[in-house]
């Protein structure tokens, strides 16, 4: 009985540790393109972006840049995200600078500017918040997100491609889960729109 019940409770465990992903996306440009290499830019709330100027720098990027107590997610983020855009490469802007340094707008920009990378991705989380609960009397928390990413041409810097996805997760996912989940979902639909490259499966 017990060799029974316990397949069954680890594919519970499985299922419950999995978050589930709402896209809303939108190509740009339709013509054509194809990005071999990504910069990575990172924001956190502050004001929606609509173009790279100084206000989303100071309102969205630098309040939370390369902050020391945001480390650990901030490189399994970005451990997420390169092994979810395998065979791409990318670059993020945070490789640039020391941890809690700094940095004013012009910096910024050069080192964006001279970076070879043919497209620049911005993932702009809007919220993080948690769900609680209340089941046999105990207090179950999941956690959840909202992030608007964009890709932008390196040249032009005009946007090719949008998409806003919420990750809800569950009691059994954390931050890591949040972000594998994001991430799998954004290459997935730059792979369909053939702006990235695939991996090639087996």
């Amino acid at each position: 009985m017990i060799k029974r019940i316990l397949p069954l409770l680890l594919v519970l465990a499985i299922v419950s540790s999995c978050a589930s992903v709402r896209v809303t996306e939108n190509r740009v440009v339709e013509e054509p393109r194809f990005y071999t290499s990504l910069l990575v830019v990172t924001a956190s709330g502050g004001i929606d972006y609509t173009a790279f100027t100084e206000e989303f720098f100071e309102k969205s990027i630098k309040p939370n840049f390369n902050k020391l107590a945001s480390t650990k997610v901030r490189e399994q983020f970005q451990r997420s995200m390169k092994r979810n855009f395998n065979p791409t490469p990318l670059t993020f802007m945070e490789d640039f600078f020391e941890v809690q340094s700094d940095v004013n707008f012009e910096e910024y920009l050069e080192k964006l500017d001279n970076n070879d990378s043919k497209g620049i991705l911005i993932v702009d989380e809007r919220g993080f918040w948690q769900n609680v609960r209340i089941v046999n009397g105990t207090s179950q928390v999941s956690d959840n997100a909202s992030y608007n990413c964009f890709l932008l041409d390196k040249d032009t810097k005009e946007i090719v491609w949008m998409g806003n996805f919420r990750v809800d997760g569950t009691t059994l996912s954390g931050y890591d889960v949040i972000h594998n989940h994001l991430m799998r979902n954004i290459v997935r639909r730059l792979e369909r729109q053939r702006l990235v490259a695939k991996l090639a499966r087996p």
